[in-house]
């Protein structure tokens, strides 16, 4: 292999293998393992589809995420860059061009994977704009899209615009599809058509994967059952193949009390649970029963950190002035009382998070946050209010606009518990400074949309963190469709960004983010990245809270599973097994 710059290291993670099988990591794999048998797990919200570029949704990555696999993998624990459906690969001397070696494998129904099916994924789905979960902003580098070359059969070849230090991060995140299934099932000439393959009433042997599993049920809200794929790649240190369990079964619940009582009563094998379930798990673990209850300093994209924001661009055109004002935002987070929230709606189990990098990411965190987010100060949050015209002019204990009309915004977030919680005892705290706040709480899925499209005036939302702030730059870039407080930064019908929309600090993020993805030298590509941390913490267009801590409960019989001196959950689905 050529080996240039930081992606020596990146390299060096995934050396190209003389066969086609893989050896998983020994960290996931510490037991002498049984074969066989069902491993059963909860799914809060049932899939919206089968098609993981076919909605947002956050079940259907999680279902897909054991069916479809990348190019290259990134280890959940070490994120490390290692072989997925390319057994190694090379790069270009100019970092420019990646010539990937695909891994002779073969699909779930027994179809040989090749160069086709990357090329079809890329062009379709992957960098397919219309496509509702499309990466397409991942793929696009000044302007330019990476283009992807068949070499051969089995070799496929990425050409990059520039050089990209988050290529291999980004491209971890980009999942294979099936050609021979999908092709001739949309119309090419309506790109956004592949959003309608595999809904949730296909048939389910139309799909197929190269990941360890493949769907075998769906029952609509209830279960959906996967079965193991006999054409996996992966195998243990003894050259047993993956996964070790015949199924592994996503049982569809949504209220978290019911996880709870099904998890005790033995129907679920682990779960993820909430800071309010922790206690009682925790005493009845102490007095013997067979589960074991974990509790570690958060490190992982989700649950994802929830955060504060004020809509730029809100209808009521008062508001829209007062909320792109630098002193207002800043007012809102001093009225942020975090200590509070920590200790009474998480029970303690929570921490003060990044701006938005978590403070566990050591390669892009910066400490120097810590001295710019406000900490809970009503009379400095009063302060910035009557600076910028926001006063209680009659002594009533109600602020108002400069033109004595009452300030009052309507503050949207869903049902979820932890953010009805958050939102009052926020609300309750800007009351008690002349702001009044109306609730408008909804359902999850609904609270998005609305969100997303721009319906709103404030929010308490969530997004994932993810090891490479590349990852999320649709979302944290100024100019990008998931920037959902500012949606007029972007171009709707070119999804490109309108910079003499910007503010200056909104600007350099958008630089900072530019630079950052096509930056080699990884120290080089922290700077960029610590600039848009404290641009976030001084202009605060998102307030962050806290981020809950990594609490789940496994049953003893669960192999596998298990929990680092560090804090960290290490398990694998295809790993864990029945003792």
């Amino acid at each position: 292999m050529k080996k240039t710059l930081i992606l020596i290291v990146i390299l060096a993670m995934g050396l190209a293998l003389i066969a086609s099988d893989y050896t998983v990591n020994k960290m996931f794999t510490k037991e002498k393992a049984k074969t066989g048998g069902t491993i059963t797990i909860s799914l809060d919200s049932a899939p919206q589809s089968f098609n993981h570029y076919g909605a947002l949704d956050n079940a259907v990555y999680t279902v897909m995420g054991q069916v479809l696999i990348p190019l290259v993998e990134m280890n959940p624990i070490t994120l490390e860059i290692e072989p997925g459906m390319a057994e190694s690969w090379e790069i270009s001397p100019n970092n420019k061009e990646v010539t990937f070696h695909l891994r002779a494998s073969k699909w779930s129904d027994g179809v040989a994977f090749n160069a086709d099916d990357v090329m079809f994924s890329m062009q379709y789905f992957v960098m397919n704009k219309f496509a509702e979960g499309n990466q397409v902003a991942r793929y696009t580098l000044g302007g330019k899209l990476v283009e992807w070359k068949k070499v051969d059969n089995m070799t496929v070849k990425a050409i990059l615009p520039e050089p990209y230090g988050a290529f291999f991060t980004v491209l971890a995140q980009a999942v294979l599809v099936p050609k021979h299934k999908l092709d001739g099932k949309f119309d090419k000439n309506d790109l956004g058509s592949v959003n309608k393959l595999w809904t949730t009433d296909v048939d389910m042997s139309e799909i197929a994967g190269t990941g360890p599993f493949v769907v075998k049920d769906y029952y609509p809200d209830q279960k959906i059952v996967l079965k193991r794929n006999p054409y996996y790649w992966k195998v243990d240190s003894k050259g047993i193949r993956l996964p070790y369990a015949d199924e592994l079964d996503y049982l569809i619940i949504k209220d978290p009390e019911v996880a709870v009582a099904k998890f005790l009563s033995g129907e679920l094998d682990y779960l993820k649970i909430t800071s309010k379930d922790y206690p009682s798990l925790k005493q009845k673990e102490l007095k013997g029963a067979d589960f074991k209850v974990y509790k570690g300093q958060p490190t992982k994209p989700t649950p994802s950190p929830i955060h504060i924001t004020f809509n730029f661009d809100a209808e009521n055109q008062q508001l829209r002035e007062v909320f792109r004002n630098d002193d207002f935002r800043r007012a809102m987070e001093y009225a942020l009382d975090r200590e509070r929230i920590i200790e009474e709606v998480y029970n303690t189990l929570a921490v003060v998070g990044g701006v938005p990098v978590l403070p566990s990411n050591k390669a892009f965190y910066n400490p120097e946050i810590e001295n710019i987010r406000r900490s809970f100060d009503l009379d400095k949050a009063s302060e910035l209010l009557d600076k910028i015209g926001i006063k209680d002019r009659n002594r009533d204990g109600i602020r108002e606009f400069p033109n004595g009309q009452q300030f009052r915004f309507v503050l949207l977030t869903r049902n979820q518990q932890d953010f009805q919680d958050i939102a009052y005892l926020y609300s309750q705290d800007l009351k008690s400074i002349g702001v009044n706040v109306d609730l408008q709480i909804l359902d999850a899925g609904l609270t998005s949309q609305k969100a997303l499209a721009g319906d709103y005036e404030a929010a308490i939302m969530a997004f994932g963190n993810q090891p490479d702030p590349q990852l999320r730059k649709a979302i944290w870039q100024p100019g990008n469709p998931l920037y959902y407080n500012h949606l007029s930064s972007m171009d709707k019908d070119t999804r490109t960004v309108i910079k003499s929309e910007l503010y200056d600090w909104e600007l350099k993020i958008w630089e900072d983010f530019e630079k950052g993805q096509v930056t080699m030298d990884q120290a080089s590509r922290k700077t960029y990245y610590d600039d848009w941390q404290k641009l976030y913490a001084e202009y605060v267009p998102f307030i962050y809270v806290c981020k809950g801590m990594d609490l789940m409960v496994a049953s003893k019989d669960l192999g596998n599973f298990y929990q680092l001196d560090n804090g960290t959950m290490v398990y694998l689905e295809y790993t864990l097994f029945k003792k």
